[in-house]
C-alpha cells in the first residue's frame, strides 16, 4: 500500500481512505465506522494467513460485479519500462490475471512445494505526490530492475517446488479502484457555478469521484483483503524504502517515518519465515536504492501493544488514520498468532531487549504454537529471561529449537548472566552439559535420563577438568562418572540407538540429502508422511520414538 504526501485541502478531494493515504473515499466515511472497535468482534479463520486458496478467493471475489482487488500480470508489468504507471481503470485487460490462472500456476508448481508459497509479490512503498504515487515513473523502474533479475529464481524448480510460469503483483495504484479526480474537481466546480454552497460541491465531487459500485468494491479491498497481501505466509512483500526525496519529491517523510508503511512492514514480519526451503528467495526483500532484492534486515516480529507505542512517533496524512491503523494490527495479530502452530525465526539477528519484549508480546497471542524455532539467533540473558517470562503463556508448546545461542557460550556459567532462565524450565531437567551427555546413552535409561541424572554424577565442570588429568584421579575418573555408563567403545558403537528395541534412527535416502547443516551437530529431522501427517524427531538417541511422541514433554524435544 502507498501513502500520500500532502493533507487534505479544503474543497479538494475527499478525505483518505483508511488502508491507503492517498486514495479517497466518500465523505463522512470514517475507518471506525469500518473496522471493528474491539478483536472479539472479530471471527477469525485459522488457515487464512497459512493457505493461498484464501489468497486466490479473495482475488475471485467480487461485489457488484466488479473485483474489489486485481493483481497486475508479472509479464505485463516487465514490459513497462520508461512509461508511468496508470490507474487500475485505464489499464488494459491484459495487464492483469486472474484468480483462476493463479490458481493453476500454483498447482502446476507442487502447490508452492515445502514452503507453500504463493504466486503474489506485494509491493509496499510511499507515494510521491497527491496525485499519483510515481509520477516520474522512478519506482516502477525498480520495481522491474528488481523482477527481471529475481524471475530466474521464481521460475527455477528446485526440489519439492516447481517454478512459477506467472506471478501477479500487488501494486494499490494498480490494483485497488481509484477515484477520477479530474471528474470530482469537474463536478465540484460546476456545483459552485450554479451557486451552491461549498458543502454542495464537495458533496458533488464525492460522487462524481468514483461510482456508488466502485465505492462498495473499494471498501470491501481496504477492510477485509489488506491484511492477505502483506501479512500471509505464502505471499512475498518487496519493500521501496529509498526516501521520496532522493526520487525527486518534496515529500518530507519517508518510508520508515509512514505510518501505513510501518504497518504493512509490521504485518509482513510478524510470521514470515526468515529462510525458505526450497524457494529460492526471501519472503521479504528491502530494495533499498537499487536493483536486486536484497535481505531486508528483517525485523523482529511484535505484538499488537508494542505496535501500538511505535505508531504514535509515525506520520498519517489524515490523523483518525492512527487509530484505525491500530485496530487493523491488532485484528490482523489476534487472527495470526492465535491460529500458528510453527514459527520459524531461525538465523534473526541479536534481538535488543525491546525486540525481545516484542517477541514475548506475540508468544502471549500464540495458543495454540507448537514449534518455536530460534535457531543462531545470538539471543542473550536479557533476551532470555523475557521469552522464559512469555513461555507459561504458549500452554500447547512441545519443541523449542535454540541452538547456537549466545547462551551455549555461556553454558558453564550459572546464574542470571548464563541463561539459566531457559534452562530452569522444568524445574526437575538437568543441567545443560549433563543433558547433552545423556543424550548419547542408548538403553531404557536413555530418554529418562534427561530428567533424571545420576545422583552420583559428579559436576559437569569438574568431570571436564578431568580429562585431561593423568593418573587414577584423571583418565579412570572420567569413565566412572557415573557408574551406570557404558565403555566409550561402546556408547560410540550405540550412539544412534533409541529406546529398549535399539533400532537405528536413520532417516530415508531421499530425505538424507536434505539434512541440514545442523545434522551434524547431533540435531536431525526428518519429514515423513503427507503434509498434514508429519513428524519430527528432535533428539538424537536418548529417546525412544514413543517417548517423542507422548511424553517426557517439551524438555525431551528441546534442542541445543
Amino acid at each position: 500500500m502507498g501513502c500520500c504526501m500532502a493533507s487534505r485541502q479544503a474543497g479538494g478531494p475527499p478525505p483518505h481512505a483508511p488502508g491507503l493515504e492517498g486514495v479517497p473515499v466518500p465523505a463522512g466515511h470514517q475507518e471506525s465506522d469500518a473496522l471493528p472497535q474491539s478483536p472479539e468482534e472479530v471471527c477469525f479463520d485459522p488457515t487464512r494467513y497459512t493457505d493461498a486458496a484464501s489468497l486466490f478467493d479473495a482475488l475471485a471475489f467480487t461485489v457488484e460485479g466488479l473485483h474489489p482487488v486485481r493483481l497486475v500480470r508479472m509479464s505485463w508489468l516487465l514490459q513497462q519500462r520508461g512509461t508511468v504507471l496508470k490507474r487500475r481503470q485505464e489499464l488494459p485487460e491484459e495487464a492483469f490475471v486472474s484468480a483462476d490462472e493463479l490458481r493453476a500456476v500454483w498447482d502446476a508448481s507442487g502447490r508452492g512445494g515445502r514452503d507453500q508459497v504463493a504466486p503474489i509479490i506485494s509491493i509496499s512503498f510511499c507515494w510521491d505526490s497527491r496525485e499519483h504515487p510515481d509520477p516520474n515513473g522512478v519506482q516502477l523502474s525498480l520495481v522491474i530492475d528488481t523482477l527481471e533479475q529475481e524471475r530466474r529464481k521464481y521460475s527455477r524448480a528446485c526440489w519439492s517446488f516447481k517454478g512459477f510460469s506467472e506471478i501477479g503483483v500487488f501494486w494499490d495504484w494498480a490494483s485497488l479502484l481509484q477515484g477520477d479526480r479530474d471528474k470530482a474537481e469537474t463536478a465540484r466546480a460546476a456545483a459552485l457555478q450554479e451557486g451552491k454552497t461549498k458543502k454542495d460541491a464537495q458533496e458533488a465531487s464525492d460522487e462524481a469521484y468514483r461510482t456508488p459500485a466502485e465505492k462498495a468494491a473499494f471498501q470491501h479491498g481496504l477492510q477485509e483483503t489488506m491484511d492477505l497481501w502483506y501479512a500471509h505466509q505464502a505471499t512475498t512483500v518487496l519493500l521501496l524504502t529509498q526516501h521520496p526525496r532522493e526520487r525527486g519529491s518534496t515529500r518530507e517523510f519517508g518510508y520508515d517515518q509512514s505510518g501505513w508503511t510501518t504497518y504493512e512492514r509490521c504485518s509482513a514480519e510478524q510470521l514470515k519465515k526468515v529462510y525458505r526451503e526450497d524457494a529460492e528467495w526471501s519472503a521479504v526483500a528491502d530494495l533499498g536504492h537499487g536493483a536486486g532484492a536484497a535481505a531486508a534486515g528483517r525485523g523482529w516480529p511484535m505484538g499488537p501493544d508494542q505496535f501500538d507505542r511505535l505508531i504514535e512517533d509515525r506520520t498519517f496524512t489524515n490523523g483518525s488514520d492512527r487509530e484505525a491503523v491500530k485496530a487493523l494490527f491488532r485484528r490482523m495479530s489476534r487472527a495470526q498468532l492465535g491460529s500458528v502452530t510453527k514459527l520459524d525465526l531461525d538465523g534473526m539477528p541479536p534481538p535488543t531487549p525491546e525486540q525481545a519484549a516484542g517477541l514475548a508480546g506475540c508468544l502471549r497471542l500464540c495458543a495454540r504454537l507448537e514449534k518455536l524455532h530460534l535457531m543462531n539467533c545470538k539471543i542473550g540473558p536479557a533476551g532470555a529471561e523475557v521469552l522464559a517470562g512469555a513461555l507459561p503463556s504458549v500452554p500447547h508448546l512441545r519443541v523449542l529449537n535454540l541452538r547456537d545461542n549466545e547462551r551455549h557460550r555461556r553454558r558453564r556459567r550459572a546464574g542470571p548472566g548464563g541463561g539459566a532462565a531457559l534452562h530452569a524450565r522444568p524445574e526437575g531437567a538437568a543441567p545443560a552439559r549433563q543433558r547433552h551427555r545423556l543424550r548419547r546413552r542408548a538403553g531404557p535409561g536413555g530418554g529418562a535420563a534427561l530428567h533424571a541424572p545420576p545422583a552420583d554424577a559428579g559436576p559437569a565442570r569438574q568431570r571436564h577438568r578431568r580429562r585431561r588429568r593423568p593418573g587414577p584421579g584423571g583418565g579412570a575418573a572420567l569413565h566412572a562418572q557415573p557408574t551406570v555408563v557404558e565403555p566409550v567403545r561402546e556408547r560410540h558403537r550405540r550412539q544412534r540407538r533409541s529406546g529398549a528395541e535399539g533400532r537405528l534412527q536413520r532417516p530415508s535416502r531421499h530425505f538424507a540429502r536434505r539434512l541440514s547443516w545442523g545434522a551434524r551437530r547431533g540435531c536431525w529431522e526428518t519429514q515423513q508422511g503427507a503434509r498434514q501427517g508429519r513428524r519430527a524427531y528432535g533428539v538424537r538417541g536418548g529417546a525412544s520414538q514413543a517417548d517423542l511422541r507422548h511424553g517426557p514433554g517439551l524438555e525431551a524435544q528441546m534442542h541445543y
